[in-house]
């Protein structure tokens, strides 16, 4: 990593950090260490609401970062006056991004905002950690950073930073996350069950509620036969519909006829056209958004294609090498192997690999923003559709309804048969009335028949739910016993090797920690000194970190920010026996993984005193 602060557009601190044990240190204190831990904290996506007066004059921070092989470059403006600020993110090393403000930086808010995501969920996909809700909020980069960065304000008895309104159900998301044991389907499952247990509540409340009023107003009513009344009542007014027509014809057989137009019958005939004209026009709009929508699942098919296609490239990639030729492609002269491994056998070219996953990140980046906006704008067109059928499907009866009357209204009252006309009129308005009731009673059939079919649905749903959030919890205290119980035993073995104190020995089993609780518990012992609590609280962090380079489930990035190694009365014996002990552990590691921790204490042993920081370029 490294980490340049500027003012003024010149630099005020330039470091870079390399992988392993990186020691910022001073002779005394008061020099600027905790001052380079914040800014660390806060480039890194940390929310800095309180400011050293050092760092609060300065303006922005950058910080080049190894992303799972992946080189990119976080940009934050400083600001004393607010909070949760957003972040530019470059795709490439700070060399390159910095030659340009804008060209090839994307700059994104601090949180999720609708369908428009944070710096948080782009770091999380770049890092492989997948993106968990907790009660209130989706867990961020800063919940992630309260665990990595130990400092000086927060008491030595908490594992996570301190911060106003903590979530105990938010921690322990955030450690069961990096500890590799949250199952990301157990938490929203959660707050699923809960929202679907509250309309389950509000669907058996209407059902309830639409049961007691039907009955008051009739004990009787009853459904099963309403299908049979509705089309024993149609066929009653078709046929006397057909009687009247037949009356009516035979009017017209017996040679009366009917003269001019009726104004009236005009108006119908114009209400009719522009019915129909209205019907075309819907019709040809929904055909076009059927096409779109057609069109836009076959792109949202190609970006999730491309998205695997992007993952096999590189898996591909990743396993077979670079390709070697043994003989030139244009002369087919032997070709001879370069000098360093760095550089490509063929052309000489140096080779840049970090370049190389850097670009297949920004590709993964942009499809997944791409997917996502086209699926937003696919369920924009299918409810566009869903409204523009429904209103197709009422002006069709409109021009039903329209049709039937004039039909009804071009034929005169013209023979002695019009009583016989009259009369069937008069019953066909009462079986259209008749057709009104029942359809008022087909009307509530439906909503009781689906209140009672989408309450059951619910809880066959929720019953299911259940069980599978039983199962996931199941196989996730499984992996959580195994991965707690080595980080519990890398915190003994760290302890075992602190100088002698008034913490007794201690073994695996006596080591106890507890996210949502905020604490880590010694031999069933709270009342240590506070350099011993230091230590313990150290040790832990240090145990989580050995522990991701160990267990290769845990989502843990593998750096560990420590401010406090000596805080609270340490003595200069044990600061420096803890200070070889971190070196000792992290050569030991194969992995690769980075450490920065302050002292000012530092043990002549491992190098000289570094450079002091100074706020002003």
């Amino acid at each position: 990593m490294r980490l340049v602060v500027t003012k003024g557009g010149k630099s005020a601190y330039d470091e870079t950090f390399h992988p392993g044990v990186n020691m910022i240190r001073s002779d005394g204190n008061s020099r600027g260490k905790s001052t380079i831990a914040d800014l660390i904290f806060f480039a890194l996506g940390g929310d800095l609401t309180e400011w050293k007066d050092e760092a609060g004059i300065c303006d922005q921070t950058f910080a080049e970062v190894a992303l799972n092989g992946s080189v990119v470059t976080l940009r934050r403006d400083i600001s004393r006056t607010g909070s949760k600020l957003p972040m530019w993110v470059y795709f490439g090393p700070l060399a390159e991004g910095g030659t340009s403000a804008v060209e090839g930086w994307s700059k994104l808010a601090y949180g999720r905002f609708g369908d428009r995501e944070g710096f948080s969920q782009v770091l999380f996909r770049a890092l492989g950690i997948p993106e968990v809700p907790s009660d209130d909020a989706n867990i961020t980069m800063h919940q992630l950073l309260r665990l990595m960065y130990v400092d000086q304000m927060t008491p030595v008895n908490a594992i996570f930073r301190m911060e106003e309104r903590d979530s105990p159900n938010r921690r322990q998301a955030v450690g069961d996350l990096l500890c590799g044991v949250l199952d990301e389907r157990i938490y929203p499952s959660q707050i699923r069950a809960r929202q679907m247990e509250r309309e389950y509540a509000e669907v058996t409340s209407q059902f309830s509620g639409l049961m007691r009023v039907l009955r008051r107003v009739d004990e009787g009513l009853d459904f099963s036969d309403l299908l049979s009344k509705v089309t024993d009542t149609e066929n009653a007014r078709s046929k006397a519909l057909e009687e009247i027509e037949a009356l009516r014809a035979s009017r017209y057989s017996s040679g009366q006829g009917q003269s001019g137009k009726s104004e009236e019958l005009e108006v119908l005939r114009r209400d009719l056209d522009k019915v129909s004209r209205d019907i075309v026009a819907i019709q040809r709009d929904v055909d076009r958004l059927v096409l779109s929508i057609e069109d836009a699942a076959l792109l949202i098919a190609d970006l999730e294609k491309n998205l695997v296609q992007i993952g096999q490239s590189q898996a591909t990639g990743d396993a077979m090498g670079r390709l070697v030729f043994s003989f030139c492609p244009s002369c087919l002269t032997p070709v001879t192997g370069p000098s360093d491994a760095h550089h490509c056998h063929l052309c000489k070219s140096e080779l840049d690999e970090a370049h190389d996953l850097s670009r297949y990140a920004r590709l993964r980046n942009e499809l997944e923003m791409q997917l996502k906006e086209s699926r937003a704008l696919q369920q924009e067109r299918v409810k566009d559709r869903a409204a523009l059928e429904e209103r197709l499907g009422g002006l069709q009866r409109i021009r039903g309804l329209l049709s039937e009357e004039l039909l009804d209204r071009s034929r005169h009252y013209l023979t002695e048969a019009d009583s016989k006309i009259e009369a069937l009129t008069r019953s066909v308005g009462y079986l259209d009335r008749e057709l009104i009731d029942l359809d008022r009673e087909r009307r509530l059939a439906a909503e009781v028949t689906e209140l009672s079919a989408r309450k059951q649905q619910l809880n066959d749903d929720l019953n299911e739910l259940r069980r599978n959030i039983a199962m996931w919890i199941s196989a996730k205290e499984q992996r959580q016993s195994a991965i707690y119980g080595l980080i519990s035993r890398i915190t003994a073995e760290i302890l075992t090797l602190d100088v002698p104190s008034d913490i007794e020995p201690v073994t695996q089993e006596g080591v106890r920690f507890d996210f949502g609780d905020n604490e880590i518990v010694v031999n069933q012992k709270r009342g240590y000194s506070a350099s011993s609590r230091t230590v313990i609280k150290n040790a832990f962090h240090l145990a989580m970190l050995f522990a991701s380079c160990i267990d290769e489930r845990m989502k843990y990035p593998k750096f560990l920010l420590l401010d406090n190694i000596e805080d609270k009365g340490m003595t200069p014996e044990r600061s420096h026996n803890f200070q070889r002990l971190i070196l000792q552990l992290s050569e030991a590691t194969d992995v690769e993984h980075q450490i920065i921790f302050t002292t000012s204490m530092p043990d002549q042993k491992l190098g000289p005193v570094d450079k002091v920081w100074h706020p002003y370029p």
